[in-house]
């Protein structure tokens, strides 16, 4: 067989694969309640992380380049001794704490959320008929 007969029958054989491809049409008209709640959590959860580790790191870098010691001294210029309150906020624990508070507000906002957003989708699939989505094989 020669090589150009060879490649023609290679390339029949592929556009039968491609024409023989079943496609699959689901609708999607459901969301489990709980199914959505662990996935938002389990998100929820990352995203929180990735956000104390960006506060707590960009914490440490401008403590390390200065510009913190530069607004306290900027603070403690502006209001002299009643800026003791502002000057503790930047303090590394004070940030710490504040960016534990903000994590955890984050696992709750985002969880409840991601259930209301399920709820809310189900209620609009039961009007709607749901989200087609077609599979190749």
């Amino acid at each position: 067989m020669s090589e150009g007969s060879f490649e023609q029958a290679g390339s029949r054989n592929s556009r039968a694969q491609i024409s023989a491809a079943k496609q699959v049409r689901l609708n999607l008209v459901y969301v489990d309640l709980w199914s959505a709640i662990k996935i938002s959590s389990l998100v929820s959860v990352a995203v929180s992380i990735a956000w104390f580790l960006t506060v707590l790191l960009s914490w440490i870098l401008l403590s390390t380049i200065g510009v913190i010691g530069a607004v306290e001294g900027l603070v403690g210029d502006i209001l002299g001794e009643g800026g003791g309150a502002v000057l503790a906020l930047l303090s590394f624990g004070q940030v710490t704490l504040l960016a534990v508070v903000g994590a955890l507000i984050n696992v709750v906002s985002l969880t409840v959320l991601g259930s209301l957003g399920a709820v809310l989708y189900n209620a609009v699939a039961r009007l709607s008929g749901g989200l087609t989505v077609g599979f190749t094989n």
